[in-house]
């Protein structure tokens, strides 16, 4: 009787271990480190938040979402390309950091070609120029007459200094023609704060971050960048609209694995994502925050990378920007 038991003890914990075994058989892991480079509550949190059950599920791994913010979302792109490429490591990481950074970091501590494969876009987000509601504009064009004519207002603020917030406020003024000082500050959050408060009378921040604020009236969201009109800003003009075609680049939030990943694990992965941005409840989270979603395509993001890169080069190139 003791050794019936004994076996069946031994049966089920055998059967208890059966899909971790599978997992190890496979190649798979049964922990995934999803790496962000911003802190909790932040744009790109929410996304990873959102996405990780859905991945999760589809990579029969328990996928864990670590915040590892600084330098504008370069610490987790480093500690990505460090990783093992057996897949326990994936990066979410923003569009600036890939295809901006290079140009304005002398010493990035990685190569967005060389280190990582794309493995698809979750969501993209315009860029808001809004205006604190101590500014009395209510479009656009009156915000710009009142930047020539007042050039104590003649300075915004952006989440990073560096980054496709700041840009965006460099191709602005440039082609108002008049001063257009940018205050860096380190993330959205103290940004937003100031642009409430009226210490700044404009920023430069992701819809997500001010939706609700502007729907409250707290503030009041004059533009976005773009070729057509954000989903949940329908009564927001695109810059292009308004005579100011350079404006239209937006953030992406992407998913990487490091360059050594195997073919089969890269497969696995870029089917996840494609869950991912498929998935309804992930969805409608991610439009309800003011983000677009992305088509979770490899292909397209490396063509958006390659693109964008030279982009961006031409512009870094021409402002003389170097970051600190």
């Amino acid at each position: 009787m003791n050794t019936r038991r004994k076996y069946l003890g031994m049966m089920g914990g055998l059967a208890l271990l059966r899909p971790t075994l599978s997992m190890a058989f496979d190649g798979q892991p049964g922990v995934v480190r999803l790496l962000v480079g911003f802190p909790p509550g932040a744009t790109g949190d929410r996304i990873a938040r959102a996405a990780a059950p859905v991945l999760g599920d589809d990579l029969h791994a328990n996928v864990i979402v670590e915040n590892k913010s600084g330098a504008g979302g370069q610490l987790a792109v480093g500690y990505a390309k460090t990783g093992p490429a057996d897949g326990s490591v994936l990066l979410q990481t923003i569009g600036s950091s890939m295809v901006i950074y290079p140009h304005t970091y002398r010493n990035l501590p990685y190569d967005p070609f060389k280190d990582f494969i794309p493995i698809g876009t979750a969501a993209t987000a315009p860029i808001a120029f809004v205006s604190a509601p101590t500014v009395n504009a209510k479009t656009l064009k009156e915000a710009v007459a009142l930047i020539r004519a007042n050039p104590q207002l003649g300075f915004y603020g952006s989440p990073a200094s560096g980054s496709v917030f700041h840009f965006s406020g460099v191709l602005l003024q440039r082609a108002m023609g008049c001063d257009f000082s940018h205050v860096a500050y380190r993330g959205s959050a103290p940004a937003l704060a100031d642009v409430l408060s009226g210490q700044v009378p404009f920023a430069f921040l992701a819809p997500s971050d001010i939706l609700d604020h502007h729907r409250a009236g707290k503030l009041r969201i004059l533009a976005v960048t773009g070729t057509s009109r954000a989903s949940q800003l329908p009564d927001v003009p695109v810059f292009p609209e308004e005579g100011y075609k350079e404006l239209v680049s937006r953030e992406w939030f992407s998913y990487f694995l490091t360059r050594n990943a195997s073919a089969a694990t890269v497969d696995r992965y870029k089917a996840a994502v494609h869950h991912v941005v498929t998935d309804e409840k992930v969805r409608s989270s991610l439009l309800n925050a003011g983000l677009e979603i992305g088509d979770g395509d490899a292909a397209t993001l490396a063509e958006t990378m390659k693109r964008e890169y030279a982009q961006w080069q031409q512009v870094v190139s021409e402002i003389g920007f170097v970051a600190d």
